[in-house]
């Protein structure tokens, strides 16, 4: 059994970077789209105010496309830029091991999304930005990595990464660190409120992304042993 989490890292990222140097706009055209369609919204006059969640335009007036648009609308640069970050980062490398995984993940959480804050939130309730969903994207990519690890029997690159998943997880309910990530960026809150805020979107995210990355590496597990009976089945001995 290998058991150098750095050499397996390193060959992750080997394989990444020849993907991304071989054909970029190919294997990642969805994150790419994702990340031009958010800065596309940043130039919207009013943006945030038109395309936000809020509950009762939705409920009273039908304003249902807030349930989708308010995910790629944020409230300042700040807000935009950490955003941006998070999602350029983990979706362009979740894109890169699994497209599939990363497309289900992403149907799923935007109606995840809708229906927990629709039936979850009081009337009056506003909200913005892809924080959520990019939260849940990082817990799936750490997933995807550690079913790389099992597969492949590195236990390091199964240890490690599920150590951070436990301190992502610790942070994001506020168990780890007083401080957001773009306080320890940047040194400034994204709103006016400095400290980190426990948001169950964020929750919401982070769960969705794990059920979603178990069930497509119990689908793809599934799947290999089936025509792995198959091989045997044409070919007896």
């Amino acid at each position: 059994m290998q058991l150098n989490f750095f050499r397996a890292l390193v060959n992750v990222l080997t394989l990444t970077w020849n993907r991304i140097r071989s054909g970029f706009l190919s294997h990642s055209w969805l994150t790419i789209f994702l990340i031009v369609l958010v800065t596309a919204c940043m130039f919207i006059p009013e943006g945030d105010l038109y395309l936000r969640f809020e509950r009762d335009r939705i409920i009273e007036q039908g304003e249902w496309w807030r349930i989708v648009t308010s995910v790629f609308v944020h409230s300042s640069w700040d807000h935009y830029t950490w955003n941006a970050i998070v999602l350029g980062a983990s979706s362009l490398v979740c894109e890169q091991i699994s497209r599939r995984a990363f497309v289900l993940y992403l149907l799923t959480m935007l109606v995840a999304n809708a229906v927990f804050k629709l039936f979850i939130y009081d009337s009056g309730h506003v909200s913005l930005g892809f924080s959520g969903v990019a939260s849940g994207t990082f817990v799936l990519l750490l997933v995807l990595i550690i079913g790389e690890g099992v597969r492949t029997r590195d236990a390091w690159m199964v240890v490690v990464t599920a150590a951070i998943l436990a301190a992502f997880s610790a942070h994001e309910i506020g168990f780890m660190g007083q401080q957001s990530g773009w306080e320890m960026l940047s040194g400034r809150s994204i709103d006016a409120l400095p400290g980190k805020k426990f948001k169950p979107v964020h929750i919401l995210g982070m769960c969705t992304g794990l059920i979603v990355g178990l069930a497509y590496l119990f689908a793809t597990a599934v799947h290999a042993k089936a025509d792995q009976r198959k091989q045997c089945s044409d070919n007896p001995e």
